[in-house]
């Protein structure tokens, strides 16, 4: 009898241990379309855009009926921000949240206030700031001009995309724009996605020190033409990442990625497009003959 208590008490002792690591084992959130259960007819979603663009930035999440754009690439890419834009048919947009002023995440933004509708431009920098490639002035004067009203943030800021969450990750210690470029996290349920800007060097291993950076889904800093810091990504730790960017100039950072263990994709190539129901992510992109060309031309 002895025996049978002892053996008992061995195999829920067993039990314990094998639940506590079931608890502590990391939950699979980020999911290829092939291989992902689809999202149930009538479920909420949160979608998240990365335009097909080379050296620029230019995101869009819709939650529900509201619309985010997240930096506007370069001048000369309206037209594919535009086409983008219209695919999704989106004439207002409620946000546009610029990370920084830089000519390649600005550029279009002149552009886009003619066909579009916007209620807020978010910007963490000053009217009159300027600097290399940096198009602040010109662009708030076309802003101002149309009426559209514009709102500072810094770090800590929030503000909500439906029922998303937004927050601004920022350190202010190094000075020059990309150091100071302002991170988004955006909650949506239990899913998390940091887009990164074009935060680099010490302002990573700062905002490493100093953040809460965990997420499901990077957006690779700088168009992934550095390696981040290892704090920095592991940190964050994500089950997937978008680079903004295609081209031979990002080997280091996919190496770094593939260490890691970490798959990625090039927006480059074609549109990626991810949604999230709060529970997991779903990720898809959709190839194009031009971004096939950029993976034959630069990639190999």
């Amino acid at each position: 009898m002895h025996r049978f208590f002892a053996a008992l008490f061995a195999v829920l002792i067993l039990l314990s241990l094998l639940g506590a690591f079931a608890e502590d084992a990391p939950v699979q959130r980020v999911f290829m379309k092939e291989d992902a259960k689809p999202f149930e007819e009538g479920e909420e979603l949160l979608h998240f855009y990365v335009c097909p663009l080379l050296g620029a930035d230019s995101m869009i999440l819709v939650q529900g009926d509201d619309v985010l754009l997240v930096d506007m690439g370069k001048a000369n890419q309206y037209e594919t921000i535009k086409g983008v834009l219209g695919d999704l048919g989106i004439t207002h947009i409620k946000y546009a949240f610029n990370t920084h002023p830089h000519d390649d995440h600005l550029g279009s933004m002149k552009y886009l206030i003619n066909d579009f509708t916007f209620d807020t431009f978010m910007t963490a920098f000053p009217d009159n700031y300027t600097g290399d490639s940096v198009i602040q002035r010109s662009t708030l004067k076309l802003i101002n001009e149309k009426n559209i009203p514009v709102e500072r943030v810094d770090d800590g800021s929030t503000f909500t995309l439906g029922n998303a969450k937004l927050t601004v990750i920022r350190q202010t210690k190094y000075k020059s724009p990309n150091p100071l470029s302002c991170m988004l996290m955006v909650e949506y349920g239990d899913c998390k996605m940091l887009l990164t800007a074009d935060v680099i060097g010490s302002a990573q291993q700062l905002l490493a020190d100093t953040k809460d950076l965990d997420a499901d889904v990077l957006k690779f800093p700088h168009h992934g033409l550095n390696k981040v810091i290892a704090d920095f990504l592991s940190d964050i730790s994500p089950e997937y990442t978008v680079f903004t960017h295609g081209y031979s100039n990002t080997k280091d950072a996919q190496k770094q990625l593939q260490k890691a263990g970490i798959p990625y994709d090039f927006a480059t190539w074609g549109l990626i497009h991810l949604s999230t129901n709060g529970e997991y992510w779903i990720v898809e992109q959709h190839l194009t003959e031009d971004g096939l060309r950029y993976e034959e031309k630069y990639m190999k």
